[in-house]
């Protein structure tokens, strides 16, 4: 009867001892004696974490209604370039209204801003227009993978950040602008070729079957690309809802007067607009890190880890003896959290991303589950730094229970398995964000903090 009391107990009196000790700063030693049996609260924080700075494959940048352009220039990462391309779309052309008689006067496209941008919009920014050549058709998924070789963000075909198309060298047009990615009545407006432009309203007249029709439409004007001209200093954010107009005037019949129209043509399917991304790492500690040469150790990148968005650099974490240490010695894990610190400054143009997550990758690092949380997604908010306490570096903080009551658990485990610290899906797939992980006494500034009970 004792020994069942005993057990019947250990649960809620942990249970209730661990809401006291979690406002403590050290419970390690704290030793509860229920009926003859010891109850000892502890807390580790010096596991080992091994952290590098890890490439994905090229990652699914389609469909995301986000055209980026632009790009940033650092020391840390490099020069990054982002294009986006997309087709254009004639089913919603009305040429039952277009007068008789019409004179062409000019072709413009207009994009609008949809409020995103990272880097120095201070300084000007040469945008330029071309025609694509080739025809934009997304990638199917390769079939000799397994399930779980799948990235968790990949689901059908598309198309990949790596993918490029012909287009013609000689630009449709092109403008240089100051970047205002805050404004909501800005709006870029390129002026574009003319010799196009009377072409495309030739055939409007004609009422041919390239505008009436729009798979012969694709066939005749495979899609645009719109590209920065010369290192850029901020990727800016544009929306999907561009508008290509083909203008033209003509004479009144009513009352003789010259009167202008337009003719318009919108945006593509969203999965044939991506966002295309280079990227030159020469002369940066990430300058071996390569789609052949997919992982730096930290210790090779002055014990600093990265992310970032877009390129697909993650930051991958092992714990080589986490579960070891915790399947031994009748030990009961009552939290785990996980905090990431960054010297990277809340103000300027490059701020630390607001969130993180964390995804499972499997031994060849492709991600392929996101970890839970107790309310969903663990999501790690950015906090910024304070002197209060002895902080002072801005962090995240994961917790990561759940994960880790899973991962003593799971039969078969991999030891080749991984955690990917990284942007949440939607800004690794359309921003070009940016973290870099502190160093801390040679080491990168990464802790695991284990709550747990030895009974």
């Amino acid at each position: 009867m004792k020994n069942l009391i005993s057990k019947n107990l250990i649960h809620p009196l942990f249970c209730c001892c661990c809401v006291f000790i979690l406002g403590c700063k050290s419970v390690d030693g704290l030793t509860i004696d229920i009926n003859d049996e010891k109850l000892m609260i502890n807390n580790a924080d010096t596991l080992t974490i091994t952290a590098s700075s890890f490439l994905l494959d090229p990652l699914p940048t389609a469909a995301n209604k986000k055209l980026l352009v632009g790009g940033t220039v650092d020391e840390q990462f490099g020069q990054v370039a982002v294009s986006s391309y997309f087709r254009l779309s004639a089913s919603d052309l009305s040429l039952e209204k277009l007068p008789d008689e019409v004179t062409y006067d000019s072709l413009s496209i207009e994009f609008y801003y949809n409020k995103y941008s990272y880097g120095d919009t201070s300084r000007a920014l040469r945008l330029d227009i071309h025609r694509v050549i080739q025809d934009i058709e997304p990638k199917e998924l390769p079939i000799a993978l397994e399930d779980d070789e799948y990235p968790v963000f990949v689901s059908e075909a598309t198309l990949y950040s790596d993918r490029t198309f012909d287009y013609d060298p000689i630009p449709l047009g092109g403008i240089t602008i100051i970047p205002r990615p805050n404004t909501k009545t800005d709006t870029l407006r390129f002026r574009l070729d003319d010799i196009l432009g009377k072409q495309l309203l030739g055939l409007a007249v004609n009422k041919d079957s390239k505008l009436v029709n729009n798979d012969d439409f694709v066939e005749y004007f495979k899609g645009l690309l719109l590209r920065s001209d010369g290192a850029s200093h901020a990727a800016i954010g544009l929306q999907d809802s561009l508008k290509l107009r083909i203008h033209y005037s003509y004479d009144n019949e009513i009352d003789g007067k010259k009167a202008s129209g337009a003719l318009m043509l919108g945006i593509g399917p969203s999965k044939y607009q991506y966002n295309q991304i280079t990227a030159n790492r020469n002369n940066t500690n990430l300058a071996d890190l390569t789609f052949d040469n997919q992982e730096i150790a930290s210790s090779k990148t002055e014990n600093k880890t990265f992310i970032q968005g877009s390129t697909g650099i993650v930051t991958r974490l092992r714990f080589p003896t986490l579960r070891s240490f915790l399947s031994i010695d009748n030990k009961a894990l009552s939290k785990a959290t996980l905090i990431i610190e960054t010297e990277q400054s809340g103000i300027g143009n490059q701020p630390p991303p607001t969130s993180l997550i964390l995804m499972v990758a499997n031994k060849y690092g492709t991600p392929t589950s996101i970890v839970q949380g107790a309310n969903g997604n663990a999501t790690a908010v950015y906090q910024p730094n304070t002197q209060s306490g002895g902080v002072i570096n801005g962090r995240y903080e994961f917790d990561i229970t759940d994960y880790v009551s899973k991962l003593i658990k799971q039969s078969g485990f991999d030891e080749k398995q991984s955690l990917l610290l990284t942007l949440p899906t939607k800004d690794l797939l359309s921003s070009v964000n940016r973290l870099i992980i502190a160093n801390q006494q040679n080491k990168p500034a990464i802790k695991l903090n284990i709550l747990y009970v030895n009974y």
